[in-house]
């Protein structure tokens, strides 16, 4: 079983929304740029969505792609996204990183480089702290999301949302993790107080982990306000 790693406030979750012809570019400029495992989903804007239309996605089918970089990564993976896909155009897409408070330690070991354990990682932590929830964001082989619900709320946390997708990855994470190249996959999101996050986050690991039949890859996100919990 992969354990969990608590302390991870260098990497950041870079999820990027492009048009669906777009999809395979994605995914090769961010390998190309470090990004060892990739994430996709396809979803369908809705109109009218202000933001949706304000960057010109709105209506239309789009891409979602999300991969971990350490953060002092994201201004060079920016520059080679947005050089290769035009992202400040109006409707070519949108780019953003999210702060990571948890992640299995195969997978820091394999994204990460050795001062997330340092003393800016360690004032980052504490500022994290502060947040009151986490997202977790959990990605198994297809068919396994309910598997991922089910250990989480044997845990404590109160349910999740599945979305589909797939999981590319180089071949050196391939060889490193034990997972194929690409995999259709299962992407659980399950919201949880600060307090259960390791909790939760352990419970998913040991019935999903990278080691058991689901190959699950399992991270946290800090949220400040959250409605419906209570």
């Amino acid at each position: 079983m992969a354990a969990t790693q608590k302390r991870t406030p260098c990497l950041r979750l870079l999820l990027s929304v492009t048009q669906a012809e777009d999809e395979h570019r994605v995914v090769e400029v961010l390998q190309k740029n470090g990004i060892p495992l990739c994430f996709e989903a396809r979803a369908k804007g809705t109109a009218p969505s202000e933001l949706l239309d304000a960057i010109g996605l709105g209506g239309t089918t789009r891409v979602l792609t999300a991969g971990l970089l350490p953060r002092a990564n994201v201004p060079v993976v920016f520059g080679a996204i947005n050089k290769a896909l035009s992202y400040h155009k109006r409707g070519a897409g949108i780019a953003v990183t999210l702060p990571l408070t948890g992640v299995q330690n195969s997978i820091l070991q394999l994204t990460a480089p050795a001062d997330c354990a340092g003393p800016a990682a360690e004032k980052e932590e504490h500022t994290m702290k502060d947040h009151p929830y986490a997202l977790l964001w959990v990605s198994v082989k297809a068919g396994h999301g309910d598997e991922a619900v089910d250990a989480a709320r044997k845990a404590g946390a109160r349910g999740g949302t599945v979305l589909k997708g797939s999981r590319c990855s180089t071949e050196e994470a391939s060889s490193f993790l034990g997972i194929s190249i690409r995999e259709e996959q299962d992407f659980v999101m399950i919201v949880v107080p600060q307090e259960q996050k390791s909790a939760v986050m352990q419970a998913v690991t040991a019935a999903c982990g990278l080691n058991t039949h689901a190959h699950g890859v399992t991270a946290a996100l800090p949220v400040d306000e959250v409605m419906g919990l209570e």
